[in-house]
């Protein structure tokens, strides 16, 4: 196998267009590093005036947390209730997503056959398309009132932002999960079938082992996606500085009004009230970043166990190992009644099957659910509230819905029109030009592995303090564009460098047999046999800057205008607006309008999620165009009285095979006979046991005589 780099190729000469063009995208990969190393550096500077107040010890484990004006008593910035309020909402979040990851995925990859594993893919697709601020607008109207009936105060706190918070992340989690799972070699599976274990025991024995690594892993990213939310927190949380509430007993705990560490930053980094309170919000911005920073190292350590161990695997050399006989011989009679007895054995092994399944399925079924919920709840509301007059002008503001898709637009060009030219010469360095083992390009992998989970609201605050306090940009389209370039360029350059290195190396090798340049190569036949995963990631990432809300709210603005003024003009997108109409209370009006602009803002994000698959299948030199007419015969076939018919003998016929599943689970004959069969056989094992242990004693005896005479 060849390997994906410049000397697996034949040699080219090297023109002056060719070294002109490596220098150029050595040159644009050097400033966009450097462009991510004084974001760093940045955060740092800014956030040293406030350790010149309070110690950093101080800092992260004081529990007051009490901004003021510079120099004011009494003022303290102490971030131990905030940090101690984050872990407990991210350690209850887990308690709800870690569950639903392992069985959901299992089930999905090993259970569910093509047409319905591709139905439940698309339902967690779904789920990761709808924007924070929607997701916290939901929580806010559904699931809040649910936890109010329960005791909580009011429908911000802790709860609601827990288990709003599992679904944000599960699609992550999932993901990533699947991929691990499908990665296990099915020679682990054959085998442990083989051996006579169950389906579930070697689905959890075997494949859920095997992939634990790469699950564990996959916890991990989704761990930063639960710190470093933002809007959404902002609305359901709760917002109090005062920490947990240990004096209501548990009710009162779970339930406690809570202030998280991104959190902090959206609330008042705008209104800051001098110097070394906006120093303290950069210090949290800090703290955010090293966090990040030790996801991902601890993200490489896991892959680096992992390597080790299939390394030392391959490694291991077999050993003549001398087996031992033991001198104890078993009677017939005992191993026969043990062979006997453990065969009929099959009450436990059913009801633990039973009892995987169920979980499963009901992880799945609960996914789905909330999938189902939250977008027949948006649809319902958006389109129960239809107010045409908004789209022109909401009640309270200059302009409407339209203004609102029109700034949102000129966002999305202005953010592309920066964001393809950085990303792509990236991408094109480190699948052409880059060594692997190079440590420059390992650096920047890892630059964008860390940059890739950073919080958004980390972007923002650096774009706010850069681009419009620093360089005296307005809060404007073009402001918001420059800070949207550095939150989407990470997964640009991923999604761009895998589109590159799949195009099979067979074309770059007959390119340069024919006598063309590299540069040649790189634009005639890499990058137009790239445009399917290019035309993808544009796509995602168009997806992304729609649905953002933390970074467009500190560097655009929040008031509801046309952009008159072109990428300079200030104002709020879709998510913007929704936030700011969560934020102003339970009116019915005004949620029936957010609802109503949540509504498009779905639409558009999925209607660009399934483009950019739509594209790649299209794009996809395999696929065969299917007419019109007979996808319509295909589809209305299914309706056919024969299909039909055929659908509910094979329901009916299924839900027979359960009934007697289960049933035969509570057959009290059979259970009367297993617990004989146990009985007998513990006997025999504890016979077996005590002959075993007095010929041991014997043995004893004998060797202690031998070596007195």
């Amino acid at each position: 196998m060849l390997k994906n780099n410049a000397k697996s190729l034949p040699k080219a000469k090297t023109s002056k267009v060719d070294l002109s063009t490596k220098f150029s995208i050595i040159f644009v990969t050097t400033v966009v590093l450097m462009i991510l190393a004084i974001l760093v550096g940045f955060i740092l500077y800014k956030a040293v005036p406030v350790f010149s107040e309070f110690s950093f010890f101080k800092f992260l484990f004081s529990g007051e947390w009490k901004p003021g004006r510079d120099g004011e008593a009494g003022a303290s910035y102490g971030l131990g209730k905030i940090i101690l309020s984050t872990l407990v909402m991210l350690f209850i979040t887990l308690l709800f997503s870690i569950p639903l990851t392992i069985f959901s995925s299992l089930f999905i990859t090993e259970y569910l056959k093509n047409k319905t594993k591709k139905f439940v893919v698309t339902v967690i697709q779904l789920l990761a398309g709808i924007p924070s601020v929607v997701f916290g607008l939901f929580a806010l109207d559904q699931i809040g009132p649910i936890f109010v009936a329960m005791g909580a105060p009011s429908s911000g706190n802790m709860m609601t932002a827990s288990f709003t918070l599992a679904f944000m992340a599960l699609p992550t989690m999932i993901t990533l999960s699947i991929n691990a799972i499908e990665a296990v070699p099915e020679g682990h599976r054959y085998a442990s079938l083989g051996l006579g274990m169950t389906k579930e025991k070697t689905t959890f024995g075997v494949v859920l082992v095997s992939a634990m690594p790469k699950i564990i892993t996959a916890i991990i990213t989704g761990v930063a996606r639960i710190i470093g939310e933002t809007m959404a927190v902002i609305l359901i949380a709760g917002n109090s500085s005062k920490g947990l509430n240990t004096d209501d007993g548990f009710f009162g705990f779970i339930f406690s009004s809570i202030r998280t560490l991104a959190g902090t930053i959206g609330l008042e980094m705008l209104e800051n009230h001098g110097n070394i309170h906006e120093s303290a919000l950069y210090a949290i911005g800090m703290v955010l970043f090293f966090i990040v920073i030790i996801i991902n190292l601890l993200i490489i350590a896991i892959g680096n166990i992992n390597k080790k161990k299939s390394k030392s695997i391959k490694k291991v050399k077999h050993k003549k190992v001398k087996i031992k006989q033991n001198e104890y011989e078993y009677d017939s009679y005992n191993l026969n009644i043990l062979v006997q007895t453990y065969t009929e054995k099959r009450f436990g092994k059913k009801a633990e099957s039973a009892i995987l399944n169920f979980f499963m399925i009901s992880s799945t079924a609960i996914i789905v659910a909330f999938t189902s919920w939250i977008l027949l709840t948006v649809t319902i509301k958006g389109i129960g509230g239809f107010d045409p007059g908004a789209f022109v002008e909401i009640e309270g503001q200059r302009s409407g819905i339209f203004a609102l898709i029109f700034t949102t637009v000129l966002l999305v060009l202005a953010t592309i029109i920066f964001a393809i030219p950085l990303a792509l010469t990236v991408a094109i360095y480190l699948a052409e030009y880059a060594h692997k083992d190079s440590k420059f390009a390992k650096i920047i992998r890892f630059a964008i592995n860390v940059l890739a989970s950073t919080p958004s609201i980390v972007f923002g605050v650096f774009g706010l303090s850069l681009f419009v306090v620093a360089m005296g940009i307005p809060m404007s389209v073009f402001a918001a564009s420059l800070t949207m370039t550095m939150v989407i360029l990470p997964s640009m350059i991923t999604a761009f460098e895998d589109s590159i290195t799949s195009v099979p190396q067979l074309y770059k090798e007959a390119a340069y047999g024919m006598g063309m340049t590299r540069t040649g190569v790189l634009f005639k036949v890499i990058i137009p046999n790239a445009t399917k995963g290019l035309v993808t990631g544009t796509i995602l990432a168009v997806a992304r800057i729609i649905g953002e809300s933390a970074p467009v709210y500190l560097t655009l603005g929040t008031s509801v205008r046309m952009p008159t003024e072109g990428f300079f003009s200030s104002g709020a997108t879709l998510t913007t607006q929704i936030y700011m109409m969560a934020s102003e209370g339970n009116d019915p009006h005004t949620l029936g309008v957010a609802y109503q602009i949540a509504l498009v803002t779905i639409f558009l994000v999925l209607g660009l999620n399934f483009l950019s698959k739509y594209i790649g299948v299209k794009l996809n030199p395999i696929h065969k165009k299917v007419p019109f007419k007979v996808k319509i015969k295909a589809f209305i076939s299914i309706f056919t009285w024969t299909n039909i018919e055929k659908a509910y003998k094979k329901t009916k016929k299924d839900t027979i095979s359960i009934y007697k599943k289960w049933s035969s689970l509570f057959n009290f004959k059979k259970m009367k006979i297993h617990f004989k069969n146990a009985k007998t056989r513990n006997n025999v094992i504890k016979t077996i046991k005590e002959e075993a242990k007095n010929n041991s004693k014997k043995d004893i005896k004998i060797n202690v005589k031998e070596k007195e005479d």
